[in-house]
């Protein structure tokens, strides 16, 4: 069963930030888990699911588990992560399309 988590987001620089989330942590973003590209949605139902989520979303980018032993030591703080990165305004992560990874507690 794949594992995978998507982010949601209406920013313009998306790509330029999952860069940077790739430069900055090569050994959660290039090894135990794979950081996609964002693209523009191709279907309603991706801004339908990103607006029931608050954010009225553009694009999305997945992230999926690599190594599926080594994810559980990384996830919560590579999450945490990219609310910092985006912003908690600007973007929601689900796990699959069906729930709502909340951003940090401020």
């Amino acid at each position: 069963m794949a594992i995978d988590y998507f982010g949601h987001t209406d920013r313009d620089d998306a790509n330029t930030l999952l860069a940077q989330a790739r430069a900055a942590h090569p050994e959660w973003f290039d090894t135990i888990l794979l950081l996609y590209d964002a693209r523009p949605f191709k279907y309603p139902f991706e801004a339908e699911i990103s607006r029931e989520f608050g954010i009225a979303a553009t694009r999305t980018f997945m992230l999926s588990v690599n190594d599926k032993e080594a994810f559980w030591e990384v996830i919560e703080d590579a999450l945490d992560y990219l609310y910092g990165l985006f912003g908690t305004e600007r973007l929601a992560i689900t796990h699959g399309f069906d729930s709502v990874r909340p951003p940090p507690a401020a």
